[in-house]
């Protein structure tokens, strides 16, 4: 008898190296798939993998002794009362494993992109999705995490199905300022910036969007390779293109209040 358990604990050490392993030899797989494209179907099918293995790692051990074979047995030889409850119990949990593959295979977003659900008054980044939720990271850094049977019933604007992004950098000078000057800095600071796309269909062009009250309004467009770098590259430009406007005397207008 006791050969017998020695050997059962045995038994499920080796369980447990192999899950080991297999959880390795999964994550590694994934990593370099990861750098393809149809991000969200390797995310999921990942995240199933590892439910998989840690369910079959747990039936195998408890499957080694007697008092947790018993257990198990009683289980499925119990009442159709019991199945019902622990059906109902499971039945969230159900729900939010059929929506994620439902998700995964119509593919409404992918890891990486923006998205906005309406209902949810939500707007992010889609960070991850596992069997269970799916993780966006809102644009002041906080993670929400969303079930997918949730998600799955709202209705999603994805605003970054595209491979580039853009968006415009407003500056306005006074009209003492030298205006081909102002022109000529901004062009020269968006094309040494390297978060900047220069391509034939997205020129560096600085446009005179008006001559307004306070000034001469320019405006160039910014071109990236999705909205988080956007927001990065138009945030250093405007910190570059007034360095250089102060020290080549280009005033940058705005309002004065006079109190007497």
């Amino acid at each position: 008898m006791g050969v017998i358990i020695i050997n059962n604990i045995y038994i499920s050490i080796s369980i447990i190296f192999s899950a080991i392993i297999l959880l390795k030899l999964n994550n590694i797989v994934f990593k370099k798939l990861l750098s393809k494209k149809h991000k969200i179907h390797i995310k999921f099918l990942h995240s199933a993998i590892t439910v998989v293995i840690y369910t079959g790692t747990i039936l195998g051990i408890f499957s080694q002794f007697e008092a947790t074979q018993k257990f198990i047995t009683s289980i499925a030889a119990s009442s159709s009362i019991i199945v019902a409850v622990i059906i109902f119990v499971a039945q969230a949990s159900l729900n939010d494993i059929i929506s994620g593959i439902m998700l995964s295979w119509s593919k409404p977003f992918d890891i990486g992109e923006r998205v906005q659900i309406i209902g949810l008054d939500i707007t992010g980044i889609v960070e991850n999705i596992t069997v269970r939720h799916t993780v966006i990271r809102t644009f002041n850094n906080t993670q929400i995490i969303i079930p997918n049977s949730v998600l799955n019933k709202q209705i999603i604007e994805n605003s970054d199905n595209r491979s580039i992004s853009g968006n415009f950098l407003d500056v306005t000078i006074s009209y003492e300022s030298n205006l081909d000057k102002a022109i000529k800095i901004m062009e020269e600071q968006v094309k040494s910036n390297e978060l900047v796309l220069i391509t034939e269909d997205t020129p560096v062009d600085v446009s005179i969007r008006n001559l307004g009250e306070n000034g001469v309004e320019l405006r160039i467009q910014i071109w990236t390779k999705g909205v988080g770098e956007n927001f990065q590259a138009c945030s250093n430009l405007r910190k570059s293109i007034l360095e250089e406007f102060k020290k080549n005397q280009i005033e940058v207008t705005y309002k004065h209040v006079k109190i007497i």
